[in-house]
C-alpha cells in the first residue's frame, strides 16, 4: 500500500528489541517506546534466555507490548525471529536495541509525517558515548556507492516495510557482527526497493556496543560482503580506503581516547565537515 501525498492514513509500525542480558539498559529503551504518540504501533521484545533478570522486567509490562524469551544463536538470530512474528507484510519495522532509546516521543510521528509510503524511511541517528559524555549526530541521503565504505544508514534509524525482508532476505547468520551491514546493501542495491531519507534525528544510540568492541572484526566481515556484493572495481576502492579508513583512522582513535584528545578531535572533524 503506498501512501499518496494527501493521505492521512498513517501505516502500522512494529519496533522490535532483541536483548539478551540487558537487564541495566533495557527499561529506558523499554519506556522510550511506549512514550511515542504515534499510532498504531506494536512493540515486541525478542529475549535471549537473559539470566540477569531481564526477563522479570519484561513481564512487569506485559500487556503493553508482546515479547518472547527463548535461547538464540546471537543478536541477528534474534532479529529474525522477531520479523517472523510481524504478520502484516505492509507494515514498517525497526530494529532499537537494547541500549539504545529513540530522540523524544514524537520521534516516530516527526519522521512519518514526511514519508511517502516509501518501502524504506531513514533519518538521522545521534551517537552517545557515555563514558567520554560525547554526542554526536550522523546521517545523510546514501546510495549503494556509499555504504561501499561503511555503514552509512544504521538500523536504528530505519524503517523497513515487513515485505521488502521477504523479497530482499533477512540477517545473514554467516555474519557475527555485520549482517546489518550486509542487509543494508542488499536493500541499496535493489532498483526494486524505494526509499526516502528524513532529516530527522530518530534515535539515540549508545556507543560501546558489539560492533565498536569487535571494531577490526567488523572491517574484516565487511570486506567478506564487499567481495561478495560489489564488482572488481569497487573492490579495489574499497581496499584503499580501508587502510587509513579503517584500520589508520581506528588506531588514531584509540591513541586519542588515551591521552585524553578524543573529543577533541571528534570536534574538530565536525567542524571541518561541516556536520
Amino acid at each position: 500500500m503506498a501512501l499518496s501525498p494527501a493521505s492521512t492514513e498513517r501505516p502500522a509500525v512494529t519496533v522490535i528489541t532483541a536483548v539478551r542480558n540487558g537487564r541495566a539498559t533495557l527499561e529506558r529503551t523499554i519506556e522510550s517506546v511506549l512514550a511515542q504518540t504515534f499510532a498504531p504501533l506494536d512493540y515486541l521484545i525478542v529475549d535471549g534466555a537473559s539470566t540477569d533478570g531481564t526477563r522479570d522486567l519484561i513481564e512487569r509490562y506485559a500487556g503493553r507490548l508482546r515479547w518472547v524469551s527463548e535461547p538464540d544463536r546471537g543478536l541477528y538470530d534474534a532479529m529474525n525471529k522477531g520479523l517472523e512474528r510481524v504478520e502484516n507484510r505492509a507494515s514498517y519495522v525497526m530494529f532499537l536495541n537494547a541500549d539504545d532509546r529513540f530522540s523524544g516521543p514524537d520521534a516516530l510521528a516527526r519522521l512519518f509525517a514526511q514519508g511517502r509510503g516509501e518501502d524504506l524511511l531513514y533519518g538521522r541517528l545521534e551517537r552517545h558515548d557515555e563514558e567520554l559524555d560525547y554526542r554526536d549526530v550522523i546521517g545523510r541521503p546514501v546510495t549503494a556507492r556509499d555504504l561501499l565504505f561503511g555503514m552509512k544508514a544504521h538500523h536504528q534509524a530505519m524503517f523497513c516495510r515487513r515485505d521488502v525482508f521477504d523479497r530482499v532476505g533477512r540477517f545473514d547468520l554467516a555474519y557475527r557482527i555485520a549482517a546489518d551491514y550486509d542487509w543494508a546493501v542488499r536493500v541499496f542495491l535493489r532498483p526494486d526497493v524505494t526509499r526516502r531519507f528524513v532529516p530527522e534525528v530518530v534515535s539515540v544510540m549508545s556507543r560501546g556496543g558489539l560492533s565498536d568492541r569487535r571494531y577490526l572484526d567488523s572491517v574484516r566481515e565487511r570486506w567478506r560482503i564487499v567481495r561478495r556484493h560489489y564488482g572488481r572495481l569497487d573492490q579495489l576502492r574499497y581496499s584503499a580506503y580501508t587502510g587509513f579508513g579503517d584500520y589508520a583512522r581506528y588506531g588514531l582513535q584509540q591513541a586519542l581516547k588515551r591521552v585524553g584528545l578524543l573529543n577533541r578531535a571528534r570536534d574538530l572533524k565536525r567542524r571541518v565537515s561541516g556536520s
